[in-house]
Order: structure tokens, then C-alpha cells, then sequence
């Protein structure tokens, strides 16, 4: 990471400290930042064709770049005492640690996605800002469309977060079923919110205590459990064979979809993302 300057934004009148760290490369911007545009939750974050800017309280926000061969990290003077955690944050929605090359040589070798690693190269599994919210919206995906669920994560916010999305604390007690969920899914979002009270979010950042723990939750099941592990525990190899996405690309699901999957190991989780992409899921 490079050492940060510091620089005048004269729309704001604010110091801002920026940041630059160096992109693996290939780094497909497009297809990144396709998937987080459909998702943001408007009033805690925007994205757009190559940045991500996110609110940490009030009206401070911190703002990430692509750039040919870069991220570019712009944090106001009021947000720097967090640098660091910002830092890690971003590196793990950004998936900064992989290897891209490695990844596409590998899913390069199986016929079905040669073409799609030949279009669409150094394809990332976007991560979550963070892990708890990442939980809960992954519950708030289940069987619903993106939309549904980006609608649904809105709708928690305004009814239970004070300043952004809602604490643990916040949700472990609540009725979350009153944002027009099922009363056993909001009745799960508030089990892992107690779990993430009494113990810390660390359970969550470990793809198997993450998969475990789901699957003890009643209303819970294996895809969501895969899909948390790919995107909040950072599983290369995660896999969710009843994807609706992975079905229609694929045609099977369950057993036959793990099969066609087997030769990606361990980047499962990077051929999950070139199906979607084919699709525009």
C-alpha cells in the first residue's frame, strides 16, 4: 500500500487522504462492477462504471477507484482514524488477494468455460463491506430476485438502522418479518444477529463455522449457506448447485451441477461468477 498524501477537494472544502494499491491484473471492471451496481442500497452506497463509494456515518463517505492498474481509496480527514480497517474492508470487496491468472488458466481447461474466460478475463467474486450485513442480505437474497432482496435490505435500513445499516444489536430482538418477510426468515436474520452479539463476527469470516452455523438456523439452507461462504467467508471454492442462475446456465442442478463443477476445484466460487455473467444474473 502506498504511503497516503493528502489532497484539497475543493467541492467539499474537505482534506481528503488518497490511497493507491495495485491491481492484480486482469482486473474486469465491467463485470465487478455490474454486479455491485445492482446492488447497492441507496443512502449507505453508490456504484458506478469503475467505483464503489460508501457512507461510514453521517455524511462522510469513502470512495474507491479502478483505475488501469490501480484502486485509488479517497478517505475525508474526518474517517482516517479507521484507515486501516477501510483498508482491509475494501480488499475483500475488491477479492484483491487472488491470483486472476491462476484462476483463468485453470477454468481456461474446461470446455464449457474456455469461451467465457477467453471473454470476459480476470472476472473477481465481489466480497461484502461488511460481514454481518453480508449475512443478512444474503438471507434477504433467498428465493427472491436481486431486485427483491436490494428492496427488501432497503427497507431494513430505514425501519431499524440508525446511521447506516442496522448493529447486530439492533436486529437480534427485532421483528424483521414486518418488512414483508417470511416470520421464519426474519425469525434466522435475527438468530444470526444474537450469534454475531454474543460472539464477535468471526464465526462468519470462516467459511465452514459460516456454513455450519446457517445450517443449524431453521429457515436456512445450503444455498444460502454457499452463497454467504463465497461472498462473506471468501471461499474460492464455494459453490451453490441450486442457484437459479447456475440451473438456467447449466441446465442441472444438485448432484449432476457439483459433477460439471468438479474439474473447476478450487475455484468453484470464479466459475459460479462466469455463469452469472454469461447471464447477466
Amino acid at each position: 500500500m502506498s504511503s497516503p498524501t493528502h489532497i484539497n477537494n475543493p467541492a467539499q472544502g474537505a482534506e481528503l487522504a488518497e490511497l493507491s494499491r495495485p491491481l492484480h491484473q486482469p482486473f474486469n471492471v465491467s463485470s465487478f462492477f455490474s454486479f455491485l451496481e445492482g446492488r447497492v442500497v441507496p443512502g449507505i452506497e453508490v456504484a458506478g462504471a469503475n467505483f464503489y463509494r460508501r457512507r461510514i456515518r453521517g455524511d462522510v463517505w469513502i470512495k474507491a477507484e479502478v483505475t488501469e492498474d490501480e484502486l485509488r481509496i479517497r478517505i475525508p480527514s474526518e474517517a482516517t482514524g479507521g484507515t486501516s480497517q477501510y483498508i482491509a474492508r475494501l480488499r475483500r470487496l475488491f477479492d484483491l488477494d487472488v491470483d486472476p491468472q491462476t484462476v483463468d488458466r485453470h477454468l481456461a481447461k474446461h470446455p464449457t468455460l474456455a469461451p467465457l474466460v477467453r471473454a470476459e478475463p480476470g472476472i473477481r467474486v465481489p466480497g461484502v463491506w461488511d460481514p454481518f450485513e453480508g449475512a443478512v442480505r444474503a438471507v434477504l437474497g433467498q428465493q427472491v430476485s436481486v431486485a427483491r432482496a436490494t428492496n427488501l435490505a432497503s427497507a431494513l435500513c430505514e425501519r431499524f438502522g440508525t446511521d447506516g445499516f442496522p448493529d447486530p444489536q439492533a436486529l437480534a430482538n427485532a421483528e424483521v418479518a414486518a418488512i414483508g418477510l417470511p416470520g421464519i426468515r426474519g425469525r434466522a436474520i435475527s438468530a444470526i444477529a444474537q450469534r454475531v452479539v454474543d460472539e464477535g463476527v468471526q464465526w462468519l469470516e470462516d467459511p465452514e463455522s459460516l456454513r455450519a452455523g446457517f445450517l443449524e438456523i431453521p429457515g436456512l439452507g445450503p444455498w444460502t449457506a454457499e452463497y454467504a461462504a463465497m461472498r462473506v467467508g471468501r471461499d474460492p471454492d464455494a459453490f451453490p448447485d441450486s442457484d437459479w442462475g447456475v440451473i438456467k446456465a447449466l441446465g442441472v442442478k444438485g448432484a449432476p451441477a457439483r459433477r460439471w463443477a468438479e474439474s473447476c476445484r478450487p475455484w468453484r466460487a470464479y466459475a459460479v461468477m462466469h455463469l452469472w455473467s454469461s447471464r447477466t444474473v
